[in-house]
């Protein structure tokens, strides 16, 4: 009878490898961790590029261990399906409009009241600082949405439409203007005579082409994202909302990492947000001259005072849902 070989050091010889190795094997020894990141917008426009260098940075930070996948232009849904499968668990990350966050949680619409804001100076103050920590900590003790890359300016936000320039709220009255799928901002704009429109962000260009909507509203880098050149020709600098954007993260997901990695996502938010700050003011000033170089034309209100003195009834309304006067007034005094 044929006997197998007796090969008593194999099994020992793995053991030794084992015992003496100089610590666990990397998590990018073998495929890298895989994950998502939603953007509805284009990815020309600065909020996906920030995107997309944070995405880069944390691909660097670990050593190709975790890899995120930037989809822009809509291509996962809309900003509301993105957030919802964020709390499902099935998308790790995507674009956040603090618009879109109140129907989840109503504290967080501290932010979007019309004209609670100076400037986007004053906005970061708040939303980085002691309010927005305590705001975001509790979205996210209510939803599991964790917020990173916070107070990214996008805006203020003014209207353009196809119709007429807008100097005073009466020239609002009747106009259909296409607004995030807010109830804040459907308020917003009803308090001035318009007629809001909640849409998705890639549905805005064709409604505005068919006539569906007489325009919407935007920061100035927005016109070309909905490509709103080519279907209005009038662009009031209203300023009625400064509301920040930010990037959301499935907080389950982010805990469930190693140390390293969430370190990575952290440092590399951060990084990515200071490009934007430096990025910002330029690319809005480009954008100006460049729809006018398109064709449409821009003006000033004739009054801004008028527009702030509409949304008295919109801030007692929501007064209650973000924490009373208080808070508002702590926004306001904030320098």
């Amino acid at each position: 009878m044929k006997r197998e070989p007796f090969v008593p050091y194999a099994g020992l010889f793995c053991l030794a490898l084992l015992i003496c190795a100089p610590g666990p094997i990397p998590a990018n020894a073998g495929q890298p961790m895989q994950a998502s990141l939603a953007a509805v917008n284009p990815p020309d426009v600065i909020l996906v590029r920030g995107f997309s260098l944070f995405a880069k940075k944390v691909a660097e930070k670990t050593n190709n261990g975790l890899m995120i996948k930037v989809a822009p232009s809509g291509q996962l849904g809309g900003m509301k399906e993105n957030f919802e499968a964020i709390m499902a668990g099935t998308l790790e990350t995507a674009q956040v409009n603090n618009a879109f966050l109140g129907t989840l949680y109503p504290g967080t619409q501290l932010f979007d009241l019309p004209f609670v804001f100076r400037d986007n100076e004053h906005m970061k103050k708040v939303v980085r600082g002691p309010i927005g920590e305590q705001v975001y900590a509790e979205l996210e003790k209510k939803t599991g949405i964790k917020i990173l890359m916070s107070g990214l300016p996008d805006g203020p936000r003014s209207v353009w439409n196809k119709r007429r320039p807008i100097y005073s709220p009466a020239d609002m009255k009747g106009i259909k203007i296409r607004v995030m799928e807010s109830p804040l901002m459907v308020d917003t704009f009803k308090a001035l005579g318009a007629i809001p429109t909640p849409l998705p962000a890639p549905d805005v260009y064709m409604a505005a082409k068919q006539g569906v909507v007489d325009g919407g509203e935007c920061p100035p880098f927005g016109i070309f994202a909905f490509k709103a050149y080519e279907v209005a020709k009038y662009f009031s600098l209203t300023k009625h909302f400064a509301m920040p954007s930010a990037l959301g993260v499935n907080a389950k997901w982010f805990n469930g990492l190693p140390a390293d990695y969430q370190r990575a996502i952290l440092a590399a938010a951060d990084e990515a947000r200071a490009w934007y700050d430096n990025q910002f003011d330029a690319e809005n000033e480009a954008a100006f001259k460049d729809m006018k170089q398109k064709g449409m034309e821009v003006n000033d209100v004739k009054d801004l005072q008028e527009f702030r003195d509409a949304m008295k009834p919109v801030h007692e309304k929501y007064a209650g849902q973000v924490g009373g006067w208080k808070m508002i007034q702590a926004v306001l005094d904030t320098k």
